[in-house]
């Protein structure tokens, strides 16, 4: 006795069918029965016509045993047999056979169709929900590393931080030890302060080359043009104590100031510091011993930049660098490869700003003083006059501390003042010398917006474009400004300070494109990455490490664990 599907009850004497493996013929079976058919289900043999079996064979005799056919398909019992037409036999039951498998496919189809219209809808929720996660983790991979993102989706489950992770965390903690600690505790995947000090105190930097910057830095995949590099030079007063290195056990000698060089990239944002010596200025042997181990590591130098203070100023004539006669000097690794010099353009703007304010300019004939800008901020604040000036007494009237501010100059030297004084000379008010100071100032405006372009604005005409998008005005410019410093401004044959700066960077920038374009087919080029931008950036990170920016100057010993704490923050330790 087994237990009949459809039929809800136990029957006796009878033959039991099981139900089709096959999904679509069960599905079929389901739908015309009405009942729901796992498969090891059975049904009576009731629910079949004689015509839906066939008869077996053994050795060509016929016997008793009885099987199902492949197409057949079970009715209700209150449903009546099928009515033969009044034909043979076969071709009755050939016809009634064809019926049958004609609605079955008919029914099986319309289940399929229903079922893979019903997977599709499944797929292109499935897909969207895929595609939002990977949004969010692409996303998230801005702010976290891979092993945090890891982290994040196990739920907070720990794993194991290599070389990346340890490195964001160090620079994490450098700029604030106490968020550090408080982002640790509210569950951000961090390591925690344990394990930092625990890398911290395998890293030991000594002055000279930093050599576990520039293995690190050969480690990093990218192509030729992405490794072209501007080195930059500069310099940082300290505070002149004898100290004891308590882990050595030593007494260190006082140091004046501190020589920094940094690399960055001039085609793909990136920037490392890769030399330190105390009381060692920058001389040409320093010098070509660092370009030659970034030149080993396959990070092609193509462009110094330095301030015009006189040790720098000595270097450029040992490198046989002048306004009259190069711009650029052989490599020491190939005479083929060239490097261009370049003065820092925010040093420069310093340099003519003082100048004015303190003497003035004599530009074609003209004495340019401050006495036009001083009429024209007199002549703007009088109550019935709508002209707003954006600069004041302050920009003129500085102090020897503000003359390093290069904000004023560059408030000063601006199109906004030039249009301030041509208005007010349109009004007829007595301006000295009105036309050639404006003139002068949106030239020099125009000058410092070839040497600050940071983006590439597409389908723009603005002024801070690359070098090279806009390279005709750009020449113009570039040309205007150096007739201008080629003439004599002072009584003395020499050119003054600025002078010889500003027409080295002009000629340096042409050639640098030109040289570019030729060996690396580059289009364009970012010039506010040909200042010293990073190394002033750097050495602000110096100040703010450790002491929260209280010492300008620090120490030797402190500056050597500020540039420790520093590096193992920003570059990629490796174990």
């Amino acid at each position: 006795m087994t237990y009949c599907q459809f039929c809800r009850r136990h029957v006796s004497a009878v033959k039991f069918i099981k139900a089709p493996k096959c999904f679509v013929r069960r599905s079929l079976w389901e739908k015309i029965l009405g009942c729901n058919l796992g498969e090891y289900s059975k049904i009576c043999e009731t629910h079949f016509d004689a015509s839906q079996w066939k008869s077996t064979e053994s050795k060509g005799n016929v016997v008793k045993r009885r099987r199902l056919n492949n197409d057949a398909i079970p009715r209700k019992e209150s449903e009546p047999e099928p009515k033969l037409a009044k034909l043979s036999y076969a071709h009755s039951s050939t016809q009634t056979e064809e019926k049958i498998i004609n609605r079955a496919t008919l029914m099986g189809n319309e289940i399929m169709k229903k079922k893979i219209s019903s997977m599709e809808k499944e797929m292109r929720s499935l897909r969207q929900q895929l595609e939002q996660y990977q949004k969010l983790e692409k996303s998230l991979g801005h702010i976290f590393t891979e092993t945090q993102i890891k982290i994040l989706k196990s739920g907070g489950k720990r794993s194991t931080f290599n070389a990346t992770d340890m490195s964001a965390a160090i620079c994490l903690h450098s700029v604030g030890p106490r968020t550090y600690k408080h982002l640790y505790e509210r569950g951000f995947p961090l390591p925690s302060r344990a394990t930092i000090f625990r890398w911290l105190a395998d890293i030991k930097i000594n002055a000279g080359t930093l050599d576990v910057v520039l293995d690190l830095m050969e480690n990093e995949e990218m192509c030729t043009v992405d490794k072209l590099c501007v080195l930059s030079i500069d310099k940082i007063q300290l505070s002149a104590a004898p100290e004891i290195n308590g882990s050595e056990d030593v007494l260190n000698e006082p140091s004046n100031f501190v020589q920094l060089a940094t690399v960055r990239g001039l085609k793909k944002s990136w920037k490392q510091p890769v030399y330190f010596g105390f009381n060692t200025p920058m001389n040409v042997d320093t010098l070509n011993a660092i370009i030659m181990k970034l030149h080993k590591i396959n990070y092609p130098v193509v462009a110094v930049v330095s301030d015009l203070s006189p040790e720098n100023q000595s270097l450029w004539r040992e490198l046989g660098i002048s306004e009259t006669n190069k711009s650029w000097f052989s490599h020491p690794a190939n005479e083929q490869l060239k490097i261009f010099v370049f003065s820092d353009t925010t040093h420069l703007i310093k340099l003519v700003h003082n100048h004015y304010i303190d003497v003035g300019l004599d530009i074609n004939g003209h004495r340019l003083t401050k006495t036009t800008v001083q009429q024209a901020i007199r002549h703007s604040s009088m109550p019935d006059v709508s002209i707003k000036f954006r600069i004041n007494e302050n920009h003129l009237n500085v102090c020897s501390l503000s003359k390093q501010e290069d904000n004023l100059a560059a408030q000063l030297f601006s199109s906004t003042t030039a249009d301030c004084i041509r208005i007010c000379y349109e009004l007829g008010y007595g301006i000295e010398n009105a036309c050639e100071t404006a003139d002068f100032f949106e030239l020099f405006n125009d000058w410092f917006d070839v040497f600050n372009s940071k983006v590439s604005r597409l389908h723009s005409t603005d002024s801070p474009q690359p070098y090279g998008k806009q390279i005709e005005i750009q020449q113009s410019t570039l040309a205007k400004m150096s007739e201008i410093m080629r003439t004599e401004m002072t009584e003395s044959a020499d050119k003054l300070t600025f002078q010889m700066g500003i027409l080295v960077n002009n000629a340096s920038l042409d050639g640098l494109y030109e040289y570019l374009s030729e060996k690396y087919e580059m289009i364009y080029i970012l010039t506010s990455r040909l200042n010293q931008e990073n190394v002033e950036n750097f050495f602000g990170s110096m100040r703010s490490i450790g002491h929260g920016g209280q010492y300008d100057h620090p120490t030797p010993l402190q500056f050597r664990e500020k540039i420790r704490k520093y590096l193992e923050g920003m570059i990629k330790l490796d174990k």
